[in-house]
């Protein structure tokens, strides 16, 4: 079972087919964050990704929830711990919506993932990005995140790994 985080603003909950449109529009945009995640994607392909964040939660005990938002309940972005087959560490990551961007929704729902992922063994929680992904960077510095390693990906790209605080640390942790 997925289980369901709240945080003061946000619920984070498993995908389900409802959430098909708010993936599609994310994941349509040849601009923009949604290059980071393999965008742009056909409706079918954007399909496929919600089904393999689902999925991923079956298979491996962890993954992506979608990130609602309580006020209004719609679903924002997604936000989770992941680990594709053949990669060799485990990924917070994070997506929104444009609309939602640019107020906290990242951070807040990140700080709760990171929690459920030191709760669930994974010491230290870690992060990885494109270096041109400015944004995620940013994130992974506000969330008090330090670069601890320097690798490169099956898919060819070399990235800074971050290992990521639990949000209740009062001091830095090393690896």
């Amino acid at each position: 079972m997925i289980p369901v985080l709240e945080t003061e603003r946000l619920t984070l909950r498993a995908p389900e087919m409802a959430d098909q449109a708010v993936y599609a529009g994310f994941l349509a945009r040849a601009d923009g964050p949604s290059a980071f995640y393999g965008g742009p994607l056909r409706e079918d392909q954007a399909f496929q990704r919600l089904a393999a964040d689902l999925g991923h939660w079956h298979l491996r005990g962890h993954g992506k929830w979608m990130v609602v938002e309580r006020a209004t309940g719609l679903a924002v972005g997604g936000c989770g711990i992941v680990q594709p087959t053949g990669w060799p560490r485990h990924e917070l990551t994070w997506w929104l919506i444009e609309d939602a961007r640019g107020q906290g929704y990242a951070t807040e729902a990140s700080r709760a993932a990171i929690a459920w992922g030191y709760a669930h063994g994974f010491d230290p929680v870690e992060t990885h990005m494109r270096d041109e992904n400015a944004a995620a960077h940013a994130l992974a510095k506000r969330l008090g995140g330090w670069v601890i390693a320097r690798d490169t990906f099956p898919d060819g790209a070399t990235r800074d790994v971050y290992a990521l605080p639990h949000p209740d640390a009062t001091e830095r942790r090393s690896a």
